[in-house]
């Protein structure tokens, strides 16, 4: 008797998923399995959907039809961090690690509770892990701070920690060498052997022959095949990938002939590919091809200038040495980005200003614009593109992309450009426009220029163009021409590369990791940095007045910092998650004011009123965090419109200065311990707690991942919205506490005495070396700094100095605080090669 054998149950199934993104249907009614102990491919040219599809089983995408089933638990989305709960772990393409994470905070993120160690156990561990592994990378060091490379293997490091019952690995040996890719591959099957399955996302179809067993086909959103690999030859899976044929109508090719070499490279080596010999004659158009991120679109801006690159680059026979932007564009090198709206437009300006911008010089042969001659110049740019445009005085970001397109070859055109670079020259772009942009380009090769495209379409390249480069892992892999140009071959080249990665043999200057303190060390260098100055200062200041060093004197300035070193660290909890809050100073007055309501019942009734007081200031925090998460407002408009309604409020509720407290009131919150009043020791307790929260628990490492990268953080499974809104508040309730202390100093309660603390409270966090972008900063360093504002508030009467110097003296420390580290930045940036 036969048994009928049952088939194992899924370990995820994605069922009748559909994606739609504006003009873009990226997927249409997909399913996939993964069963246990297989390697499931999913294989597609660029744009297929392959990467929405798995970030929809991971939860960074949320899909607009169809289910997962995930863990036996069917959702119609996920979030990351439920994904991740349910064993699913996924390594991008680009590794999902907010650059401002140390390896070690970046690897708790992405564990599972399961498996997360403690955070004091948490560098030993991963230490140990690491070393399991035979991965070679410092757990202490800062994202950013390592490479590419390394940070793949720390994604991959945490995705087989996680123990997961699926692992999707989204093209994981593009940034590795044989030996790693050898080394991942057998960490593959160790996990298959335990019953886990695996998704395997590539372009490289000599991976998918050797680790997959079976394989699902995706084209246009659509799935067009699936079945056994071991059923297909590496020629039937590119077919089946490629799978279409000429559908666009293209100019006539360039008879070949024997023009010179207008462009040509030798030896040409950047950050992302090495090595290069390459050529563009006049008169011919020269396509770059190769899976996206294998160096192609780096050599592209290495040509305009954009980017370094080092060995000899030629220009109708001279040498061009420093290029950039600048220089090409002189020498006649013209770029058109791929991304035209962040890169190629003037976004805000008109059709006219977009066609002339870079032509002024043309536009204004006196030194003066000339309409007339202006508007005869952009007529005969645009003539014979058919932009569709109303006037030359429409915005341009109103027009087509198609439209679009064609003003920034206009604007190409009108330079006269020896060579032109064009990045995606139809990404975007309707069919009918297409053509239109194919002939442009064939026209500007028959006038004697050199054009050269990337495009990521191999029947774009077959069609438009005379010979195609095809790049793999930053070396050329195949020149093609003649009969040997077809999209087959162009698709063939780059997916059935063998090329090792350049970490295989690149010079260690190039591509190995900068060398950095870890996140912590950095702000505390900044935070001894800052006591010392202010010891100094304040040294020189007793050495001048004695009388500086006075109880009294010591007693005000203490209690002084204490407000500044609350405000600063209020502004720091939104600031490290990316934001910035303008309503602090609002509620600081506004918590005094209500204090000021309570002072002369009592300390019972006083206390009272300090609750009171922190939960206005939490709400405040709420409403800012609900304008900026819920309706998308920037920071800075939000916290704008709650300060002046916060302070409208205060002013309401005090219109004239009152509230006076009782004498034996003012001297008991005047309380010090050993001279160093109260308030003060509460300041610092408050700034160490959220130092060690900042750096030692999840929330932190959250508060931290947000502002640093908020879409990686979402992929780390990082709730960034709850992230700011957690921020907000924090910022609402720090405030009023200073709120609280500036009543004990004062007394009374003024709606108008604490405006200029939002200020102070930025000054704060630039001078205490905060990002001002977001995620990372030291709460013991914006201490120090609010410490060191104060002494110098109250060292200049002491020296005789006028107080407005106040001002200029911060304003001197928040420059040499901003201007300092983008100085370091640009002289690294300079040193590195390529």
């Amino acid at each position: 008797m036969n048994e009928t054998v049952t088939p194992p149950a899924p370990l995820l199934t994605l069922a009748g998923i559909g994606k739609q993104y504006p003009g873009v249907r990226a997927l249409d009614d997909v399913s996939l399995t993964v069963l246990p102990g297989e390697v499931h491919a999913v294989l597609g040219e660029n744009g297929a959907g392959k990467s929405t599809l798995v970030g929809i089983a991971a939860g960074s995408v949320v899909p607009d039809t169809g289910t997962i089933d995930l863990g036996g638990v069917t959702r119609s989305r996920m979030v990351p961090r439920e994904a991740r709960e349910r064993g699913l772990a996924i390594v991008y393409q680009t590794p999902a690690l907010a650059p401002s994470l140390t390896v070690v905070d970046a690897m708790l993120l992405l564990l599972p509770e399961s498996v997360r160690p403690s955070r004091r156990t948490a560098t030993a561990w991963t230490a140990e892990l690491f070393a399991r592994l035979g991965l070679e990378i410092d757990v202490r060091r800062r994202v950013s701070a390592i490479s590419q490379r390394e940070a793949h293997l720390v994604e991959i490091a945490a995705a087989l920690a996680s123990e997961p019952s699926v692992l999707v690995l989204d093209e994981p040996t593009e940034a590795l060498g044989a030996d790693e890719t050898a080394w991942l591959f057998a960490q593959v099957h160790e996990l298959l052997a335990k019953g886990a399955g695996v998704v395997y996302i590539t372009h490289r179809i000599p991976e998918v022959m050797e680790i997959a067993d079976r394989m699902t086909v995706l084209r246009d959103g659509k799935a067009v095949g699936r079945g056994d690999v071991a059923s297909y030859t590496a020629d039937e899976i590119v077919e089946l990938i490629v799978g279409r044929s000429l559908e666009t109508t293209f100019p006539a090719k360039a008879v070949a002939g024997d023009a010179a070499d207008v462009l040509s490279t030798s030896g040409f080596t950047g950050r992302a590919f090495r090595d290069v010999a390459f050529s563009a004659r006049g008169g011919e158009i020269v396509g770059l091809a190769g899976v996206e991120g294998n160096g192609q679109r780096e050599f592209m801006k290495a040509l305009a200038g954009a980017v370094r690159g080092s060995g000899e680059l030629r220009l109708n026979g001279r040498e061009l040495r420093g290029l950039n932007t600048k220089r090409a564009t002189a020498a006649g090198i013209v770029w058109l980005p791929g991304d035209r709206l962040g890169e190629a437009m003037f976004g805000q300006l008109s059709v006219r200003e977009n066609v002339i911008a870079p032509n002024l010089a043309q536009a204004m042969p006196a030194g003066v614009v000339s309409p007339r001659t202006e508007n005869r110049l952009v007529h005969e740019a645009i003539g014979g593109l058919a932009v569709k445009t109303p006037t030359i005085e429409t915005p341009i970001t109103s027009l087509s992309g198609g439209s679009q397109q064609k003003v920034l070859l206009a604007r190409a055109r009108l330079g006269s450009p020896a060579v032109l670079l064009v990045e995606d020259p139809t990404q975007g772009v309707d069919a009918g426009a297409r053509v239109e942009i194919y002939a442009f380009l064939r026209a500007m090769a028959d006038d004697g220029v050199a054009v050269v495209i990337l495009s990521t379409d191999a029947v774009e390249l077959e069609g438009l163009c005379d010979r195609v480069v095809v790049f793999s892992r930053g070396r050329v892999q195949a020149e093609l021409e003649g009969d040997r140009l077809t999209e087959r071959e162009i698709t063939r080249a780059a997916v059935l590369a063998t090329e090792t990665s350049l970490n295989d043999d690149a010079d260690a200057a190039d591509l190995t990791s900068k060398k950095g303190l870890p996140l912590y060390q950095r702000g505390e260098v900044q935070t001894v940095s800052l006591v010392v100055i202010t010891v100094l200062l304040a040294l020189v200041t007793a050495g001048i007045a004695p009388s500086f060093l006075s109880s009294l004197s010591l007693g005000q300035l203490f209690a002084s910092a204490a407000i500044l070193i609350l405000v600063g660290l209020a502004q720091l909890a939104v600031v490290i998650t990316g934001g910035i809050d303008l309503s602090i100073g609002s509620v600081v007055a506004l918590s005094a004011v209500i204090v000021s309501f309570f002072g002369e019942a009592g300390p019972g009734f006083l206390l009272l009123g300090f609750v009171v007081a922190i939960a206005a200031g939490a709400v405040v925090g709420v409403v800012n965090g609900l304008l900026v998460t819920r309706l998308g407002m920037p920071p800075v408009i939000a916290t704008l419109v709650s300060s002046i309604a916060v302070l409208g409020g205060a002013q309401l509720l005090r219109p004239q200065p009152g509230g006076q407290a009782s004498a034996d009131l003012m001297t008991a919150l005047g309380t010090a311990i050993a001279g160093v009043p109260l308030v003060l020791v509460v300041a610092v307790a408050v700034a160490v707690l959220l130092w060690l929260g900042l750096n030692n628990t999840g929330l932190g490492r959250g508060f931290r991942a947000a502002g640093s990268d908020a879409v990686k953080a979402n992929r780390m499974g990082v709730d960034v919205n709850r992230m700011r809104l957690t921020a907000t508040v924090a910022s609402g309730v720090l405030a009023s506490i200073a709120g609280i202390v500036l009543f004990t100093k004062t007394g009374i309660g003024d709606a108008g005495a604490a405006q200029a603390f939002t200020l102070t409270s930025v000054t704060a966090i630039v001078i205490a070396g905060v990002s001002i972008f977001g995620g990372s900063g030291s709460a013991l360093a914006v201490g120090a700094a609010a410490l060191l504002l104060q002494t110098i508030t109250s060292a200049l009467p002491f020296l005789g100095v006028n107080l407005s110097w106040q001002y200029w003296l911060q304003g001197l420390f928040v420059l040499v605080a901003a201007v300092l580290p983008m100085a370091v930045r640009l002289r690294r940036r300079r040193s590195i090669p390529g």
